[in-house]
């Protein structure tokens, strides 16, 4: 049997995902009853765990109306990426004195799941992978409070992330250029060289195909 706490993480897991592959849509209503069923839990762990991912930004509630998954305004875009901009680099400024060639091991390993992924057409996985090498970017800094600052952010880039790699898939026709845009990155923060990374930071953060598929919510 399941303790509590677990049933409220699976719960949370399970509805970022269905957000996140798009099976929930943006300003789309949580009904309790169906995702109660659906999930396979009782109500007491799934409003937890609604109550967590609105506290993340994921999923807002309001009066009278329950849950709805978070829709994006063009400036909640852009205060999204431009924050995300400012802390990975300051996470890199403080990482690349001091970085080793081991420290670089867990994003190797993130990226062959993500090749992987982008092999197997899963979309979902992509997504999580690109959560995780961003995560382990930022972690190359050993700064605990700029890492959980940076999940934050994180929870809500995701909303982006997730639409902007599948306008980017749907025009380049694979979900390839996302690796190789991650593999560039990567291989320029080996070379430690504070210019390059800076440059491939700022490229690999544009929003290209998020501008260019138009895909960013109507209203906060």
């Amino acid at each position: 049997m399941l303790d509590q706490p677990s049933l409220v993480t699976l719960a949370d897991q399970e509805i970022r995902r269905l957000i996140l592959a798009g099976e929930l849509a943006p300003g789309q209503r949580l009904y309790e009853a169906k995702l109660s069923e659906q999930l396979g839990i009782s109500r007491p762990p799934l409003r937890e765990a609604l109550r967590v991912l609105a506290a993340q930004g994921i999923v807002r509630q309001t009066p009278r109306q329950g849950y709805r998954v978070v829709e994006l305004s063009e400036q909640d875009v852009d205060e999204i990426y431009s924050l995300r901009a400012v802390l990975e680099q300051f996470a890199l400024d403080l990482a690349l004195p001091a970085l080793r060639t081991e420290d670089l091991a867990e994003l190797d390993t993130i990226m062959s799941r993500m090749w992987h992924a982008a092999r197997t057409a899963s979309e979902p996985a992509i997504v999580a992978a690109n959560r995780e090498f961003h995560l382990g970017l930022v972690a190359l800094a050993r700064h605990k409070r700029l890492s959980h600052a940076y999940a934050a952010v994180m929870d809500q880039m995701q909303l982006c992330m997730s639409k902007n790699l599948r306008a980017e898939a749907h025009q380049s026709g694979t979900l390839f250029e996302g690796c190789r845009r991650h593999e560039r990155l990567l291989d320029a923060i080996r070379t430690r060289d504070p210019n390059q990374v800076r440059r491939e930071l700022a490229r690999h953060g544009e929003r290209t195909f998020l501008d260019r598929a138009g895909s960013t919510g109507s209203g906060g």
